[in-house]
């Protein structure tokens, strides 16, 4: 890993976990799911706040997804290491206000980037390009994704927890 992206991964790492952003329980959200990493004990919560289309289930015949129109407010909480909060916290603020599907492509962009072999492919997603280095720690990447699965499951309204394994 070269200094420059070590430094940017300290600094933005540090940063997101002294300063979580959206880090609280939202009042009456939509969406709510939970992750949980049992290798290392990170758990995350993720709310959604989703007006628009929710409810509206999937319908083949005219192509009405249930995904809802936007995310109009994301939070979440988060119990776990720097790296798990860091990268739950640049979500939060990478998909506040997107629209879903753009916000699940995003979201899947980066557990994309995550798998064995993948290009780091997290250029245009500002800040989270610097967790890219965890890639060269492999037991660190559940880390990084944990929270963004988490996020892929509360917009598909999907009541089981999420787990790393």
């Amino acid at each position: 890993m070269s200094s420059e992206l070590q430094n940017l991964y300290q600094r933005t790492v540090l940063e997101h976990c002294r300063s979580p952003r959206n880090f609280h329980a939202m009042d009456e959200p939509d969406r709510v799911a939970e992750g949980f990493n049992p290798l290392c004990g990170d758990k995350v919560t993720v709310y959604l706040r989703t007006p628009g289309k929710e409810g509206v289930p999937p319908s083949p015949e005219d192509g009405t997804s249930s995904l809802p129109v936007v995310i109009a407010e994301i939070s979440f909480e988060a119990a776990g290491c720097a790296i798990c909060l860091a990268s739950a916290s640049m979500m939060t603020e990478l998909l506040d206000g997107e629209a879903a599907d753009q916000a699940k492509q995003q979201a899947e962009k980066v557990l994309e980037a995550f798998k064995p072999g993948a290009d780091n492919g997290l250029g245009d997603l500002g800040e989270i390009v610097a967790l890219g280095s965890v890639r060269d720690y492999p037991s660190r990447i559940r880390c990084v994704t944990l929270p963004w699965r988490t996020f892929t499951a509360a917009l598909d309204d999907d009541p089981n927890t999420v787990s790393t394994e």
